[in-house]
């Protein structure tokens, strides 16, 4: 029978679009770039252990997720790792149908 061996990844302890300041809503203590550089370097290490299926999980975040598939695709295209499949974990919080951060569902998915 077939066996799959799957890397999960997530989630972070930072958010890029919530403020961890109520008196500095526009602050950020995590930016884009460090995100996306986090997951690579998480990325490049199951790849290079032989994954063969990603699982970014318990995203509460959608721009954390965005950042954590840049990373993947770069990994794939500009450092020539066979392509495997992806998926997703997204955090709904309550019937509101919004992630912990408040984005939709249809954010999370765009």
């Amino acid at each position: 029978r077939k066996l799959w061996i799957a890397g999960g990844i997530g989630p972070m302890n930072r958010t890029a679009s919530i403020s961890p300041s109520v008196e500095r809503p526009d602050y950020r203590n995590i930016t884009f770039e460090e995100i996306v550089d986090a997951y690579t370097e998480q990325m490049r290490a199951l790849l290079d252990g032989g994954v063969e299926i990603i699982l970014i999980e318990t995203v509460f975040d959608t721009l954390n997720s965005k950042g954590a598939l840049y990373a993947i695709d770069k990994l794939f295209s500009d450092e020539g790792y066979a392509k495997i499949p992806v998926m997703v974990s997204g955090t709904i919080t309550d019937l509101s149908g919004r992630t912990l951060s408040g984005q939709t569902l249809d954010a999370f998915y765009a």
